[in-house]
């Protein structure tokens, strides 16, 4: 593979991923600065693995994975295991589209809320399902899951959702 088919191999994955994979480094950190550094190195990792030409079968998946692994570790080197909804509202993340109306901002803010509730083994296939917008197959795909199981935790997860909100109303 020459070096500007790899370049361009990375440059089309680096175009189609890295918006959603700055967004998911933002909900999971709530720091502007520690997403982009997240996204920074997810992408120089890709690089460095395009750039040798190691194929890649799944590139969404393996991205996916760098930036779980890769927050994983920030966490763990804060001495942080688990992201509360608290910790964000202190940090100030409370991330609004200028165009946004109050209720839809407040809704956001009680959806986000019930989120950070669940396991995370829900919390990230309602995230990319519902705030990402992808579909079961992708999900399964970035997660390199089942599309059964994909199917199943959303399933799970919008149930857990639907409780949260019936006891929290």
């Amino acid at each position: 593979m020459s070096h500007h088919t790899k370049t361009k191999e990375f440059e089309t994955l680096f175009d189609a991923y890295s918006d959603v994979i700055y967004r998911l480094c933002l909900y999971k950190t709530s720091s502007e600065d520690v997403a982009h550094d997240l996204t920074q190195e997810t992408f120089l990792r890709l690089w460095k693995t395009v750039s040798v030409g190691t194929p890649l079968e799944k590139p969404k998946s393996y991205i996916y994975q760098i930036t779980r692994n890769l927050i994983v570790d920030h966490y763990a080197s804060k001495g942080r295991k688990e992201l509360s909804l608290d910790a964000l509202r202190e940090d100030g993340f409370d991330p609004k589209s200028e165009y946004a109306s109050a209720d839809i901002n407040t809704d956001a803010s009680l959806l986000r809320n019930a989120i950070e509730t669940l396991d995370e083994e829900f919390r990230d296939v309602i995230y990319l399902k519902f705030v990402e917008g992808y579909k079961v197959k992708e999900i399964a795909t970035m997660l390199d899951i089942t599309e059964n199981l994909a199917s199943v935790r959303i399933s799970r997860g919008k149930k857990k959702l639907s409780e949260h909100f019936e006891s929290n109303p």
